[in-house]
Parts: C-alpha cells; structure tokens; sequence
C-alpha cells in the first residue's frame, strides 16, 4: 500500500487559498502544511530534501512572476521552483505559480497577447493533452480564468495539453511530473469569486471586459460542474503521480 499523501501547499496571498484542492485533501483526511508567505512563513527546502512530502501545490498571486521587485520571495520561490524538479516531486500549479515553475525552468512569460482572461472560459485539449493520462480523461473543460501575463516558452521538456481562445498555454506538464495550469480552478467557487472580486477586482474589470455579476452568476448556476471537474483533475494528478487517491469522487 502506498504511504497517505502528505502535501506542500504555497500560498502567497491570503484570499487565494486552496479551495477545492483544499477541500478535496480535507475530504480524503490527507496530511498538508501551508506555507503562508503573506505571513513570511519560509519554504521548508530542507525538509523537500529530505522527502517529507509526496506533492507540492503552488497557488496563483498578483505578483509578476518576470518582475522580482513584485515578490519579496521570488528568489526563494525560484530556488523551490528548480528544487522540485530536481527531486522529482510531483507539483501542482496553477496561474502565477505556473509561471514561476516556467521563469526558474527556463521558460519565458510576459503579457498575455491576448490581453487580460477575466471569467469562465472553455479550454480546449491539443493532441498531447488528448493522450494525457490526466487531462486527457477530462476531455475539454471550462474553468475560471484571473490573469494578465501567460507562459509564451514553456521549459524544455514540456508537453503542451491544453489552450483557450485567449491563452496558448492553458495546460503543460514538466516531465510527467509537473502539472502547470494557468486557470483558477481551484477558486470557482461563489465564496471564493465573490471575495476575489473584493480583493482584486478593480484589477480584474479594468480593460478585461469581464461582468462581474455575470461571472458570479455562472459560478452559482454551474457550481456543482466546476467543483466536479476540478477534484477529478487534481485526485487523477496524485494517483497518477504519486500513487496516492481515493477511487471514490
């Protein structure tokens, strides 16, 4: 039998927490540490060394992953960023952490061409994401999106999974091992997208063209999708990485 996951969660701002990932381990009673780095708590890089954790989950922020000035961890996060691939331990990314994974890989980020992806959009599976032991059992999913910059390089050994109208790379993974997804699955939820909208939505509105109460209203009306879809991405990711997952959703 396999050991019960154990779980790195980086948090780097307070109101862009776990979510439904975050359900889902506490659902499953899987073991997890956050790191809270809005509170300066450290990254346990002794500890990823050492192999007390079977995956890492790296959550979105405001910062820009191509400007350091904007992170006070960003070398830090680099050094964890290039550590976890090193070791092989299987990471979960999503928006900013995504990017990060790419910048410290040798990928290359900037602003979307596109412009700002504000709301719910269909992303759309390429070949590769079509035979992906992951994404591939999805098929075409619709998520939340909250970002401005995008992956335009993805590091060397990436497959790209998945794209959305807007965006090139919605979905890759790094060796089989790194899962990178620039959508906010994790945070379609009405709590969650309402306090979003609180915290950062004069970010969001401003030359998206988003509609908040049009935004609000699909996460209400299609909650019970977003939730299902996304704790079936991430529970095949732990036992297609690690071994570790339950088999009921």
């Amino acid at each position: 039998m396999p050991r019960a996951p154990k779980v790195l969660v980086l948090q780097h701002v307070e109101w862009e927490h776990a979510g439904i990932v975050g359900s889902y381990l506490k659902d499953k009673n899987a073991r997890s540490d956050v790191v809270r780095l809005y509170k300066n708590d450290a990254i346990p890089l002794d500890s990823l060394e050492e192999r007390a954790y079977t995956a890492v989950v790296a959550l979105g922020s405001p910062a820009t992953a191509y400007s350091p000035e904007t992170n006070r961890h960003h070398d830090e996060e680099i050094e964890f960023f290039r550590l976890i691939r090193r070791l092989h331990l299987p990471s979960f990314n999503t928006c900013y952490s995504m990017q990060m994974f790419c910048v410290a890989n040798g990928g290359i980020v900037g602003p979307n061409p596109a412009g700002k992806e504000v709301g719910f959009f269909d992303v759309r599976l390429t070949a590769e994401g079509e035979r992906d032991p992951i994404i591939g059992s999805v098929g075409d999913f619709r998520t939340l999106q909250w970002h401005g910059d995008s992956v335009l390089k993805l590091p060397s050994g990436a497959s790209h999974l998945a794209r959305s109208q807007k965006t090139k790379y919605q979905v890759a993974v790094v060796d089989g091992l790194h899962y990178l997804f620039q959508g906010d699955g994790q945070a379609a939820t009405t709590s969650m997208v309402e306090r979003w909208f609180r915290k950062d939505g004069v970010w969001a509105l401003q030359g998206s063209g988003a509609r908040k109460k049009l935004v609000i209203q699909e996460v209400r009306q299609r909650r019970t999708y977003f939730r299902s879809v996304y704790r079936r991405i991430f529970e095949d990711f732990l036992r297609n990485t690690t071994g570790n997952a339950s088999q009921s959703r």
